[in-house]
């Protein structure tokens, strides 16, 4: 059983060249949060209240107030979709070291 979850993620994330403690869960929760709100609920917008009852947070208010810009994104799916390949530039080396046995 996984105890150790900053050490784990610590590896992870130095394997592909961040350093250690740059990368925290606080990430996934914020990613998770821009894209759901991006998404389609019944052919309509999801709404803000459905992602902060998933998020856990009693009200709207911290996501009206952190992310309320998503609501004018244009690009909705039915689905929370992750496109790595638009930060490939960005993140080439890194993305080839997670490729490479050993990475660096």
């Amino acid at each position: 059983m996984l105890h150790d979850w900053r050490g784990a993620l610590d590896r992870i994330a130095m394997r592909a060249g961040f350093a250690k403690g740059q990368v925290r869960t606080k990430a996934f929760r914020h990613s998770y949060a821009s894209a759901r709100l991006q998404t389609l609920d019944g052919g309509d917008p999801v709404a803000i209240w459905t992602v902060s009852k998933e998020l856990g947070h009693g009200s709207e208010v911290m996501l009206k107030t952190i992310y309320g810009h998503l609501g004018q994104v244009r690009h909705r799916a039915e689905h929370v979709e992750f496109r790595p390949e638009q930060h490939r530039e960005v993140l080439a080396d890194r993305l080839e070291a997670l490729r490479t046995p050993g990475g660096h």
